[in-house]
């Protein structure tokens, strides 16, 4: 990974936490997931190990909770959410480590 690719991954890496307040946005997490894929896609390659890894992470899922769209996160849901974001920037770190 040349250096600009490599600065560029741990930009998404910084922003994952801009998504963990109190109340996450679910806008804001799918402009983050997008613009990630995009540019894992751009970096290693579409049938890659590392964008297909990351494709396979299983991120909270905000279309099937229940009750009003913009309720605050129950405890549970938001501790789902933080574990995914987590598992997201470990997984990240790991390609900028190569």
């Amino acid at each position: 990974m040349n250096p600009e690719d490599k600065s560029k991954v741990q930009s998404l890496i910084s922003d994952l936490n801009g998504l963990k307040s109190r109340s996450p946005e679910e806008s804001k997490f799918k402009e983050w997931k997008e613009k990630t894929e995009k540019k894992l896609e751009e970096v290693f390659g579409k049938s890659s190990d590392q964008y297909g890894r990351f494709r396979a992470l299983r991120f909270f899922d905000f279309s099937r909770r229940p009750g009003p769209k913009d309720a605050p996160l129950r405890e549970a849901e938001r501790a789902q959410f933080l574990k995914a974001l987590e598992e997201a920037r470990r997984l990240l770190s790991r390609f900028t480590d190569t």
